[in-house]
């Protein structure tokens, strides 16, 4: 290989040139002799020294590929999440099943963000004249007492009561233990005793466990985190939450 010829494709080489350069001169054994393949390793190695933009801008275009195609999996991801949410309704929910706009949201009664994220959550249900739907998972990760919390939650609802234990557990400050379950539960008007049986009912066992599924088919390790007609939004961002209700709406008029 003429060295000259290498210096000059190297001189005035992109990131691709170099990159489709290079794969093909490490690959191609029959092509070179060992002289000449050493000789190119060391003109590439020697022009990224001296241009190390170019190496740069090679991790900076991976490093995007490598963004846009984690969305891309992420959004194949939610669909048959967001399918099965929307069409169980064993799922609890407020607003009308057929609204133009669901927010499902993913949380954890002990979940800090979750909880500075209840009054916009509820908000955004109350003012949209029944144009949305907001979805509760239960994702109890940060402690036992969340699970406990949790299947709390969908004891309640068997009774009709889950928005109110819902509002009342996330609106709780301190722990959730067992005696303040009960207490905020019966303050609710939730028959104790009977939550206490369902919630260690076979149906409640799996609903966790389908959630827990659906969470890290999605990609969610944390909480809150908010699908928007199939649009995800981690963390407690009500402004971005908003936008997409907004956006949703307006689509749908």
């Amino acid at each position: 290989m003429n060295s000259q010829i290498v210096k000059r494709l190297l001189g005035g080489a992109s990131i691709a040139a170099v990159m489709l350069f290079a794969v093909p001169a490490a690959q191609a054994d029959d092509q070179f002799s060992p002289a000449q393949k050493t000789e190119i390793d060391a003109m590439i190695e020697e022009y990224l020294i001296k241009n190390p933009d170019v190496l740069l801008r090679a991790i900076q275009n991976v490093q995007s590929w490598q963004a846009a195609e984690q969305s891309r999996q992420q959004s194949e991801a939610i669909i048959p999440v967001w399918d099965a949410l929307v069409a169980d309704a064993s799922v609890p929910s407020i607003g009308p099943a057929d609204a133009p706009v669901t927010v499902i949201e993913f949380f954890d009664y002990h979940c800090g963000y979750c909880k500075r994220a209840l009054d916009g959550v509820m908000e955004i249900v109350e003012n949209s004249d029944g144009k949305v739907r907001t979805i509760f998972v239960e994702l109890p990760i940060l402690r036992e007492e969340s699970a406990t919390a949790a299947r709390a939650a969908l004891a309640a609802a068997k009774q009709g009561k889950y928005i109110e234990v819902h509002q009342a557990f996330m609106t709780n400050r301190g722990l959730l233990d067992e005696d303040r379950i009960n207490d905020l539960a019966a303050a609710a008007g939730v028959d104790v005793d009977q939550m206490r049986a369902d919630m260690q009912s076979p149906e409640i066992n799996g609903m966790l466990a389908q959630y827990s599924a659906m969470a890290q088919t999605v990609g969610i390790s944390g909480t809150p985190a908010f699908i928007i007609n199939g649009t995800m939004v981690s963390g407690a961002d009500m402004e971005r939450v908003d936008a997409l209700v907004q956006a949703g709406l307006e689509k749908a008029s």
